[in-house]
């Protein structure tokens, strides 16, 4: 068992002032770290993670990030609804657990089971990061 580690650090200048912060955290007894980087082809929906193929309550960090230099569409799917949100290019989406289950503006979304994606512009690639207890 190892200890996982992640840091965010958000920095910008306007106007010659700098803004911004950081934000570190520790998740400890980690069993199983999973990373990849994949293409996303056009005129397809490719899945990027399952995690009905996991142990419920152990995914305790997902990041998907978008390398290309186009968006895409990414669906999760939870229990009882789908999103889809689109990831511009050099953007992440971050999760600390499968567990969603939220009722937002009347929409029931559920527990996370998959997340898929989509180019919008053409083909695509995207790096995940996937963190297990």
């Amino acid at each position: 068992m190892g200890n996982f580690t992640y840091f965010i650090r958000e920095r910008v200048q306007v106007n010659g002032i700098e803004r911004g912060g950081s934000y570190e955290a520790t998740i400890n007894d980690i069993k199983s770290v999973d990373s990849r980087v994949m293409s996303i082809y056009t005129g397809s929906l490719t899945e990027i993670i399952n995690l009905n193929s996991f142990i419920s309550g152990s995914v305790k960090y997902v990041r998907v990030t978008n390398i290309s230099t186009g968006s895409i569409n990414l669906q999760l799917s939870g229990s009882s609804a789908q999103l889809n949100l689109k990831l511009d290019a050099n953007g992440s989406l971050v999760f600390n657990s499968e567990y969603i289950s939220s009722t937002f503006n009347n929409f029931v979304y559920g527990n996370l089971q998959s997340i898929k994606g989509s180019p919008i512009d053409r083909e695509s690639a995207i790096t995940y990061f996937i963190v297990t207890t």
